[in-house]
């Protein structure tokens, strides 16, 4: 059986996953460019890892840590495109969360965001929406009733509980995770947040 073991990426790694893969795998307009990523690992609240088999990449992904509220949030996730359909999905998904526990125990809960199936145009945009986020639950992460439009881009936002959390997601956590990631007027142009639960918006809120 094969071995895959996560690693930590240096800025030279992610920068070639970046000009080599994350072009082919994201819509332009849910790419930040990479000077963004590479200023989040630089100023720490940001790390990208990559799955390994032995040396030979298999995916990676690209993370923002907020300390205070004890969350991160999954930015990027990809198995690169000749290694789909191996289960290998699972597989990553299992090494992130022990490479949380061992290394970053602090963190309670991990955001995802997923592009909402109701907010499709077409039917094949509707069933890989409906299939990424039913992978999404099979690796034990949850819908919640949050919702992010950012930059134009429309996203349910799902949640993975780790380790012993004292709380579930909330709007406030995921909001101090944009805030941390998107300077102060991108935020209020381009960044709104909604809770079904109780029927309140973060819209450019103003501190």
């Amino acid at each position: 059986m094969p071995q895959y073991t996560i690693k930590k990426l240096k800025n030279t790694e992610i920068t070639s996953i970046y000009d080599t893969y994350m072009r082919q795998d994201f819509p332009t307009d849910e790419l930040k460019p990479l000077s963004h990523i590479l200023k989040s690992m630089e100023e720490g609240y940001g790390f990208s890892l990559g799955l390994y088999e032995e040396e030979r990449l298999a995916g990676y992904a690209v993370f923002i840590l907020c300390e205070e509220t004890k969350c991160a949030l999954l930015d990027y996730f990809a198995i690169l495109s000749d290694r789909r359909g191996e289960g290998l999905g699972h597989c990553a998904f299992s090494l992130l969360d022990t490479y949380f526990r061992e290394n970053l125990p602090q963190v309670e809960g991990l955001y995802i965001e997923s592009e909402r199936i109701a907010a499709a145009e077409k039917e094949e945009q509707r069933l890989t929406r409906e299939r990424r986020i039913a992978f999404y639950r099979s690796c034990g992460c949850e819908m919640t009733d949050l919702r992010a439009v950012l930059f134009g881009v429309d996203y349910s936002v799902l949640y993975m509980r780790m380790g012993n959390p004292v709380q579930g997601a909330s709007l406030e956590a995921l909001d101090a995770l944009y805030r941390r990631m998107f300077k102060p007027e991108h935020y209020l142009r381009f960044v709104s947040l909604t809770d079904k639960t109780d029927d309140s918006r973060k819209n450019a809120v103003a501190d």
